[in-house]
């Protein structure tokens, strides 16, 4: 069996950059760059295959060890992800689906409705994902009618379904069989064809959460409110001098930011307070420090999202850093 990778900050930013995926790490501090970078995020083994031009393979079995979020930035017109073990929640405009053993979503989006997915630690992944590029699924579609009326279903498109009895037990032993080279090759890109045929779903359930598509130009003004945020978030916000930011209305900026985003407004802000004061708290200041810096004006208020947020008392987190050394705020 192969030695497992550990993979860091570093080694997902990499991905990222690759693969057009915006990769968030709650749990960790962001002032550190260096030693965050280094922080190990999952254990395990990726492999990816090609199977044909424009059909890729993604298998992974993962051990979590932090917290992460993920966002898809890139459009794809059909991607199938399959958990063979452990959960994952996943997010597209307003829909959302968590996944559990044996269960599989097919979705499709595009640069103006992002895929989001979150991954929670002290679990054991495995996943299968199978994508395909525009023109291998108009090659697929060609010669099956489901793909066909694919082509023409909303851009934006979250599909759950259960994997057959049968499938699962083949994925499984398509995984461990050791098969290489050629004969592999062939095993995969059947099994491929299966989760096609069972993945491609069907006018009834082409459900759109094209609500949320953006208009040229709104994904930069959403950027903007995005950016105010994240840059002062203990300003005492509003939904309509945001939305003034924007150049919507306050109705138009709370579903397109969700959909562009997969959260509201406010749940963005949130996260975002607490994050900082997560790296706050790991630099030593102080519980009633860090809530005042992120906006909260009652510390017991703040000390109830925090807790909810990273299921652990804020208390317990100051001056404890990841990796497991305590240090202590400068004088």
């Amino acid at each position: 069996m192969p030695t497992p990778h550990r993979y860091s900050v570093a080694d997902f930013r990499n991905f990222g950059q690759h693969y057009g995926i915006d990769y968030r790490f709650p749990m960790l501090g962001s002032r550190s760059q260096g030693p965050q970078e280094r922080h190990a995020v999952v254990q395990g083994q990726v492999e990816e295959l090609e199977l044909r031009p424009g059909i890729r393979l993604t298998t992974s079995d993962l051990e979590i060890l932090q917290h992460y979020e993920s966002t898809s930035l890139l459009p794809s017109p059909l991607f199938i992800v399959v958990i063979l073990q452990g959960k994952v929640r996943i997010r597209l405009g307003h829909q959302e689906v968590e996944l559990t053993e044996g269960m599989a979503t097919s979705t499709r989006f595009h640069d103006s409705l992002a895929l989001n997915a979150y991954q929670v630690p002290g679990q054991r992944l495995r996943t299968l994902n199978l994508s395909l590029s525009p023109d291998a699924l108009k090659e697929q579609a060609a010669h099956d009618t489901a793909l066909t009326t694919l082509l023409d279903a909303p851009p934006a498109l979250l599909h759950k379904w259960h994997l057959p009895g049968y499938l699962l037990p083949s994925l499984e032993d398509g995984l461990s069989n050791g098969w290489q080279g050629h004969r592999r090759q062939l095993l995969w890109e059947g099994l491929a064809l299966q989760l096609l045929a069972h993945g491609a779903p069907g006018p009834m359930q082409q459900h759109s959460a094209t609500e949320g598509i953006l208009l040229p130009g709104e994904r930069q003004r959403l950027e903007a409110v995005r950016h105010q945020l994240h840059d002062d978030p203990a300003k005492n916000h509003s939904l309509q001098s945001l939305a003034q930011l924007a150049s919507m209305s306050s109705s138009s900026l709370r579903s397109k930011f969700r959909a562009a985003y997969g959260q509201s407004v406010f749940d963005y802000l949130r996260d975002r307070r607490l994050s900082l004061a997560r790296e706050l708290l790991l630099e030593g200041f102080s519980v009633q420090q860090a809530a005042h810096f992120c906006g909260y004006r009652h510390a017991t208020n703040f000390a109830t999202a925090f807790r909810r947020r990273f299921g652990i008392a804020p208390s317990d987190s100051r001056g404890q850093r990841a990796d497991g050394f305590r240090i202590e705020p400068e004088i």
